[in-house]
């Protein structure tokens, strides 16, 4: 293996010994599901409650905060929530006898104008709940665009992350110049009529590489990620999908997180430049190793 290769094989196990350590750090006991309902029962107590796509029903105590991302909460008359509670999506419904310190959001579709309108007008906190729903947005269209292009074109995908393997200092050195010569380029184009018509098709151009990229380098992380969890070829579209989630998580990572994702995006355009947008016939596909 590479030296290059080894630093960016340590670098993913850091990031994925990092995520449970600050998922800990959050709370014990914290409950997290997706696209399922979650039941807090009678004498439970949990850190923190997250549901995407479910309904959230607090009877026992929650230490920490209650978040519901296109479902509802329901708090009985024996809930008990020490943190703030959240609904994107759906309704609070809180029983008279139930007991909650901080305080009660919902965002739906009656109440979405004047919620955006509280939260711009207040301080760094109102804002920073419209920042985190926005980037779930983003990451959600990303990830499914992904999945998409994983499904429909995964011979292009599979060359370009392959690319990042077999010539990792030259997709480094050619993510890098591309991204210098953005600028760059785009004012020559502004000199003449017929360069100002190409600008649409230069945007278009680095839009496609870097999403195609970022999309590659999803992959050639979660292939690792599979490969030490043990699973024998799980298939482009299930690397795809895990590298997406494991990029999207260290993400949140303070002082850490925004530079991974910018290694990420750099590599992945200096991997579309190389490969030729997944088109190179040189490039073959050997398991991780």
């Amino acid at each position: 293996m590479k030296p290059i290769q080894r630093v960016l094989s340590l670098l993913l196990i850091f990031c994925l010994w990092l995520i449970p350590i600050v998922a800990a750090a959050s709370g014990d006991k914290s409950i997290i599901k997706i696209g399922s309902d979650v039941t807090i029962e009678e004498g439970q107590r949990v850190g923190s409650v997250v549901a995407i796509g479910g309904q959230i029903t607090v009877d026992g105590a929650v230490e920490k905060s209650v978040t519901a991302i296109g479902g509802s909460v329901v708090l009985t008359k024996t809930a008990v929530v020490k943190g703030n509670v959240f609904s994107l999506g759906g309704v609070i419904v809180m029983a008279r006898d139930a007991e909650v310190l901080g305080n009660l959001t919902e965002i739906n579709s009656d109440n979405l104008y004047e919620t955006l309108a509280t939260a711009l007008s207040s301080e760094w906190e109102g804002w920073s709940w419209i920042f985190a729903v926005i980037s779930l947005s983003i990451f959600l269209v990303i990830l499914f665009l992904a999945l998409l292009i994983a499904a429909l074109l995964p011979k292009p995908v599979r060359v370009i992350s392959e690319t990042i393997r077999q010539n990792t200092f030259k997709v480094i050195l050619s993510g890098i110049l591309g991204l210098v010569l953005i600028a760059p380029l785009a004012l020559l184009l502004t000199i003449s009529v017929v360069g100002i018509a190409l600008i649409p098709l230069e945007v278009i151009f680095v839009v496609c590489s870097v999403l195609f990229g970022f999309i590659a380098v999803g992959r050639f992380v979660g292939a690792r990620f599979l490969h030490l969890l043990r699973k024998p070829e799980p298939g482009i579209v299930r690397e795809t999908f895990w590298g997406l989630v494991i990029l999207w998580m260290v993400g949140w990572i303070p002082y850490v997180g925004w530079m991974v994702k910018a290694i990420a995006l750099v590599i992945g355009l200096g991997a579309t430049l190389v490969s030729r947008f997944g088109t190179r016939q040189d490039v073959t596909h050997v398991p991780p190793a």
